[in-house]
């Protein structure tokens, strides 16, 4: 077999083992797009200011609350995609065996990184579609179209990142329970921080000043932005698009010497 149609087998193993798993789709799907309408809904209520502009980062704002929630909930969603379901299968697999038996099969170690980030691009992207109809059929939030590019370059990019501190995140923890603690642990605190429930001004300037070089404000900023009154062109803000690079190459580094294929942890 050519090395496409590996890849391509590979990931349609794995999104069907995804789609096996209630928890993997409802993670990173389901969990996203409800939380998405739930708070959108909220703040559609009358006293709750959700018609009030809303300001992101740059002096740019847009319209409404639940217009900021749009860009701000596909952030969380290729968030959850990318690393909080990915982490913990990760170290599953590999404190099962099911890594280092894949070692000693013909399957490339590339096609099976590669169907990873494939997996969780597909599931980033079906997220973010969901968000971005609903967004327009529920609350008349309508995506320029020419904030089209910027849109898939974002969610390509911000799944990437993810991905990679997904494999370097893997290498500091020795256990499952320890995997889904961490993943979690670290998805809610950077969306509570990063612009997706509540704009990082309100956060005092020291911290809202190391949020913005998390990887998570970066990718909310810029979803946001897609929308922003005014906004034109197709959204490529140099600034977010060289933090989530600059992450998604310092976690390929991590991974690429310290990713280990066998068990850490030792069996009794």
């Amino acid at each position: 077999m050519s090395a496409p149609s590996i890849l391509a087998s590979q990931t349609r193993y794995q999104l069907k083992a995804s789609a096996r798993s209630g928890l993997t789709l409802g993670l990173g799907v389901l969990l996203p797009v409800l939380l998405f309408l739930g708070m959108s809904a909220l703040f559609s209520l009358e006293g709750f200011g959700g018609d009030i502009p809303v300001e992101i980062r740059g002096e740019a704002e847009v319209p409404t609350m639940q217009t900021y929630f749009t860009g701000g909930f596909m952030a969380y969603a290729v968030l959850y995609s990318g690393f909080a379901v990915l982490l913990p299968e990760l170290v599953a697999m590999r404190e099962q065996g099911v890594l280092k038996r894949l070692r000693g099969t013909p399957l490339p170690l590339g096609a099976f990184v590669g169907a990873k980030v494939l997996t969780a691009l597909l599931m980033s992207a079906t997220a973010v579609t969901l968000i971005v109809l609903l967004a327009w059929l529920i609350f008349d939030i309508s995506l320029p179209p020419a904030a089209l590019a910027g849109l898939v370059v974002f969610t390509l990019l911000g799944t990437v990142t993810f991905v990679c501190l997904s494999f370097a995140g893997s290498t500091i923890t020795r256990s499952t329970n320890g995997a889904a603690g961490l993943a979690n642990g670290v998805a809610i605190t950077l969306a509570m921080l990063s612009g997706v429930f509540f704009p990082v001004s309100m956060l005092p300037d020291q911290l809202s000043a190391i949020v913005q070089i998390l990887p998570l404000e970066p990718l909310a900023h810029a979803f946001q932005s897609l929308y922003a009154t005014g906004a034109s062109g197709i959204g490529l803000d140099a600034r977010d698009l060289a933090i989530l690079a600059g992450w998604a190459l310092s976690g390929f580094a991590i991974a690429r010497v310290w990713f280990r294929w066998d068990p850490r942890q030792r069996r009794s």
